[in-house]
Parts: structure tokens; sequence; C-alpha cells
């Protein structure tokens, strides 16, 4: 039996090539494995994201506003985040 990390593991981990994305890209490269989650919401990823941001863990780099006019915040790791990521996640 294989072990999943747990989701805001696998958030960072997503960020571990240092490439900008947001909240719903997130969601559609983890949702296959953490979809049923309870906590696998746009509003729980964001504020996973916000909080790795706070963190150091994290930039904001961009923002858009979404299809129905909800704004998006691109991340992407710093030196420090990535560091830490492949220290202790990957």
């Amino acid at each position: 039996m294989t072990s999943k990390l747990p989701l805001y593991y696998a958030i960072m981990r997503h960020f571990a090539d240092g490439k900008p994305d947001c909240a719903e890209g997130v969601m559609q490269d983890l949702r296959t494995d953490y979809g049923s989650y309870k906590l696998f919401t746009r509003k729980d990823i964001e504020e996973a994201l916000a909080t790795a941001k706070e963190n150091g863990l994290l930039n904001e780099c961009d923002w858009k506003l979404d299809a129905e006019g909800e704004l998006q915040t691109f991340y992407a790791a710093n030196d420090f985040g990535k560091d830490m990521i492949r220290r202790h996640i990957e």
C-alpha cells in the first residue's frame, strides 16, 4: 500500500519546479488523488497558498480574473521555498 502525502505537502510539492500557478491549477493537478478530501476546496487551497507565502515559501507573481470574475492569485516557489520542498517533501 502506498501512502499519499498530506494535502498541504502535496500542494507545496506542486510548486517544486518553480513554475507559477493558482489555486485552480493546483486543484486540477491534485484532483485525482485529493478530490474527495474535505479541505479540497478553492477557499482552502487559496488559504494554504497564502499561508505558504506568509511563511516565505512562495511569492505572489501574477493576478487575473477568471471566467466568473473571481480574482486568481498566482504563486511561485522562491529559492528558499524550492530548497525547503526539496529537502523536506520530495
